[in-house]
């Protein structure tokens, strides 16, 4: 039975809404250098903001209002939230946000839907209704006026930059993938394999040259580069076998990266480190006996996790060739 996880989020205590928005924006690394969790009394309109330079709120920067309500979010709520931002960017403390999108688990009202819809109409119902619907919700006990400073703001903001997130639309964000899997156990289905491209690409140049020194070691002949030992029937089903595993671990390795927080792809890894180190110092014949014995481990470890259901044992022997390129695992020396 597949997990209803919009309605996990719209159970969320307030802060952890929060928590997870930020998990969520940490995935969206082609949109931010950096994001930031405001929390707590002083955040001044602002949640979790996602800055799109290392200049981070003096350069552009988008705002993540989350409102966990029992209901959708009214009216208004929606203009008070909205007039905080221009109300603290007129009295200079920050900028003018890029994007403002509200993450309401229940949705937005009806108006609200209406009002995103339309941004002129949403602006001009800002300066309508300032004095009688916003001025006296901003600051407790007191009335903020529509200075000209602020009606500068609510001029200068771009109202199709508006936008909102109900618990379904963030669950169906691709991004959202590894908060599911960190918070709830969602799991993201198993990796594609692997294409061997028919040219050796220079990914794969450091662990095949060792390769090489493997196939010279045991002889005859010298192998200059992967052509000739592919020519050789001794060593090209061989070769051709490496270089499977080891693709199979890049596609692997690049979805879960895609679908899971980063730690999990580095505990995957380490773990394999783990159950092949001993193997691989042990003494050997020769470097393809050292091969040969840690491919034969790599291939029945059982990694802990969701990544380790998912690992096949090519993609357990290739993460092995990755080590090799990165000279933590070499097989030649």
């Amino acid at each position: 039975m597949r997990i209803n996880h919009a309605i996990l989020i719209r159970a969320l205590p307030a802060d952890r809404l929060e928590d997870f928005v930020n998990d969520w924006l940490a995935q969206r690394c082609k949109d931010y250098h950096s994001h930031e969790l405001w929390r707590g009394t002083g955040d001044m309109g602002r949640d979790v903001t996602g800055y799109v330079t290392n200049k981070r709120m003096e350069g552009p920067w988008d705002n993540f209002q989350c409102k966990q309500l029992s209901k959708v979010l009214s009216e208004t709520s929606t203009f008070v939230e909205l007039g905080k931002i221009f109300m603290h960017s007129a009295d200079g403390a920050y900028t003018l946000p890029h994007s403002y999108t509200f993450v309401a688990p229940c949705g937005v009202a009806r108006a609200v839907q209406q009002f995103i819809a339309h941004p002129e109409r949403f602006r001009q119902a800002f300066l309508d209704r300032w004095d009688t619907d916003i001025a006296g919700r901003l600051v407790e006990k007191k009335t903020i006026l529509l200075t000209a400073k602020i009606e500068a703001k609510i001029q200068a903001f771009d109202f199709t930059q508006i936008h909102w997130l109900d618990a379904a639309r963030l669950v169906d964000d691709p991004a959202c993938k590894p908060a599911l899997v960190k918070w709830f156990g969602e799991d993201p289905g198993p990796s594609p394999r692997g294409v061997v491209p028919v040219e050796i690409q220079a990914s794969e140049s450091a662990y095949i040259s060792q390769l090489l020194k493997l196939y010279e070691e045991k002889g005859p002949g010298t192998y200059p580069n992967a052509a000739t030992a592919l020519a050789n029937p001794d060593f090209s089903t061989h070769l051709r076998d490496q270089r499977t595993r080891f693709f199979d671990s890049v596609a692997f390795d690049r979805f879960y990266r895609d679908s899971t927080p980063e730690d999990y792809l580095v505990a995957f890894k380490d773990e394999i480190y783990h159950g092949v180190v001993e193997i691989h110092n042990d003494d050997h014949v020769n470097g393809l006996a050292r091969l040969s014995q840690v491919m034969r481990q790599a291939a029945i470890l059982q990694p802990s996790g969701i990544l380790g259901k998912h690992a096949g044992p090519q993609v357990k022997q290739g993460t092995c060739h990755q080590f090799a390129n990165e000279g933590r695992l070499p097989w030649y020396r």
